[in-house]
């Protein structure tokens, strides 16, 4: 029996909160991230640009369809991906994470981003090193403090890495902008040949332009969508798209499942997220985010 009024009721649900990085940082960071479960959590993260994440307590584990990695226990380099990770705890759980744009994994990273795709792995050298402090560091300050934690570590991996090539950014800003389709458009809108934009995309974003575009329209489409499960499907699509059943091709090849079975899962944390990424960065999705 509860004193003075009603029982509490439990939280079951997770928090997920953002923060954008100092000013500075913005071309190389996303966001910065915090999701803390009280129970077990399964969900599905979207394709998306590279992302350091933190274990901080309970047992977290991502698995994609053809990876094969062990996931590591207390920091992950998760490469830029083309299709949807399954996420998991088995119970109480929180994690910090890190969004990279490309020009981001460039200088933070350094390594060819095609090597990391749809991959996760523990970093290594130098950076590992790094990660391996800033993870204990963290274990010991709260999210509110956390930010401000990142900045310095990341300033200070900034200062020391020698700066990415800066077409990167405006490659980027490309394919976010969503105004190209055509790899020789893409191209020559950014005064390169399709060999140099091809070489430049494998390693700056882990794909092939052809493949990189694809997936951002698959992208814009996703977010337009949202939760507006109220408005048919067919008015909600990219103009690219041939017609419905051409997305819903897509999306069982990105997502690995349908938009009907994936629209009406819990979502529990990918749904807070989006709408926190969105109130927070500008952009629902790490996909669409701006290196800007």
């Amino acid at each position: 029996m509860f004193i003075g009024g009603e029982a509490p009721l439990l939280q079951t649900t997770p928090v997920v909160k953002f923060a954008l990085p100092a000013p500075e940082l913005r071309p190389l960071i996303t966001t910065y991230y915090h999701v803390a479960t009280p129970a077990p959590l399964a969900d599905q993260l979207h394709p998306e640009w590279g992302n350091i994440r933190f274990s901080l307590s309970g047992s977290w584990a991502a698995a994609r369809p053809g990876c094969d990695d062990v996931n590591p226990p207390r920091h992950s380099l998760f490469g830029p991906s083309d299709r949807s990770a399954t996420v998991t705890t088995p119970g109480p759980a929180s994690m910090i994470g890190v969004g990279l744009t490309a020009l981001g994994w460039s200088q933070l990273v350094g390594e060819p981003a095609h090597l990391h795709a749809n991959r996760m792995t523990v970093a290594s050298g130098t950076l590992g090193a790094q990660l391996d402090a800033l993870h204990t560091a963290l274990l010991r300050t709260t999210w509110d403090d956390a930010p401000a934690l990142l900045n310095a570590a990341f300033a200070e991996l900034a200062a020391a890495a020698p700066p990415a090539d800066p077409v990167i950014a405006r490659l980027q800003e490309a394919l976010v902008d969503g105004a190209l389709d055509q790899v020789s458009v893409f191209a020559a809108s950014l005064g390169l040949s399709e060999r140099t934009l091809e070489r430049l995309c494998k390693r700056a974003f882990g794909f092939a332009p052809k493949r990189l575009l694809r997936r951002q329209r698959f992208l814009r489409t996703l977010a337009e969508i949202g939760d507006r499960l109220d408005q048919p499907l067919s008015t909600l699509l990219d103009g690219s798209y041939c017609d419905q059943s051409h997305f819903i091709r897509e999306f069982k090849a990105y997502m690995g499942t349908t938009p009907l079975a994936y629209y009406q899962a819990p979502r529990q944390m990918m749904r807070r997220a989006g709408a926190e990424r969105l109130r927070t960065a500008g952009a629902a999705v790490q996909g669409l985010h701006r290196a800007s």
